[in-house]
């Protein structure tokens, strides 16, 4: 396990994929609606697996596991979208495992779930990472003796959010030791300025631009003393709430959802599978397509009829995934 990514990156990142946002919620008002949280009434997250403790003992990071059968020697790390928790991950998770290709681990980001301390909120930029090598550190789970990064192939991956924070750990140097490949569902790869996201990821995100400009410029200096304050948030219908969801973010914690640059997503060294759906509302899909024309390892698959929120369950998302896996050869 290489040493983890530097405050120094998380500071200077949070500027540069913070102040592309804000210059795009200037640009006048966003689109009305938000996507279509319908998916959730077909994931059964009660049957979740319950949430453990890394080996710190700590009350964060927490996660889950979904074991396969005949113990292989690969394990995806898969991280949740914006608003929801690990929970929502359980169809995909459990059907990965189900068919014996991988384990999965789903975290809970922190600020997220039903235990999440202190709610759409971290305590300083650059936490995500460290909770992400403490899970990877961990031993004794899955059966095993040995921490995860010990596992023949290990691959991280996200939908959403997730993806964007998978994209931003790929891209830095130390992305490589971090991981064999990674899997990206519909990626946040920026906000407003962002060729792959649509205006205000077509209405479900509201940004506080003022408080965003001032937390990123001071930040890009050093000075964190607006870290706390409520930079963005989620626009989710009554129905869909499920007591656990999460509507607004920190800079401290929107900060690391993002990578640096969109483009980020090119730079990933190690083999890379993106999914996205045809039908999604906050992203735009053809976008991908032109970006990733040229970058070499990595896969990109449309998925026909495939909305935002439909792609972490949609039986094709599994049935790619699991052959891109598969061939990894881990």
């Amino acid at each position: 396990m290489a040493p983890r990514l530097t405050r120094r990156h998380a500071l200077a990142g949070g500027t540069t994929a913070l102040l592309g946002g804000t210059a795009g919620c200037l640009r006048g008002e966003p689109p009305e609606g938000t996507v279509d949280y319908a998916a959730l009434d077909q994931i059964e997250w009660e049957t979740a697996p319950p949430l453990k403790e890394t080996t710190a003992g700590t009350p964060k990071p927490v996660f889950r596991e979904y074991i396969a059968d005949e113990d292989p020697n690969t394990v995806l790390i898969l991280f949740h979208n914006a608003t929801l928790d690990s929970r929502m991950l359980r169809p995909l998770a459990s059907a990965i495992a189900d068919t014996g290709v991988a384990h999965v681990i789903t975290p809970d980001i922190r600020g997220h779930g039903p235990e999440p301390i202190r709610r759409g909120d971290t305590d300083y930029v650059g936490q995500l990472i460290d909770d992400l090598q403490a899970i990877v550190s961990t031993a004794n789970g899955l059966q095993r003796p040995e921490p995860l990064d010990e596992f023949g192939t290990v691959i991280i991956g996200g939908h959403g959010a997730g993806g964007g924070f998978a994209t931003r750990i790929g891209a830095d140097p130390l992305g490589d030791s971090l991981a064999d490949a990674y899997l990206l569902l519909a990626p946040h790869l920026g906000r407003l300025l962002t060729p792959t996201t649509q205006r205000a990821f077509g209405g479900w995100q509201e940004f506080n631009a003022q408080s965003m400009l001032l937390a990123g410029t001071l930040n890009g200096l050093g000075i964190g003393v607006y870290n706390d304050t409520e930079v963005l948030r989620y626009e989710m219908p009554e129905s869909a709430r499920y007591g656990g969801e999460t509507l607004s973010y920190t800079f401290r914690l929107a900060t690391e959802l993002v990578p640096d640059e969109h483009t980020a997503i090119t730079e990933l060294g190690q083999p890379t599978l993106t999914l996205v759906g045809n039908d999604d509302e906050a992203v735009e899909p053809a976008a991908y397509e032109s970006l990733l024309a040229d970058t070499e390892g990595h896969e990109l698959s449309l998925l026909d009829g495939v909305s935002h929120l439909e792609l972490m369950a949609h039986p094709q998302t599994l049935e790619q995934t699991v052959a891109w896996i598969d061939s990894l050869g881990g």
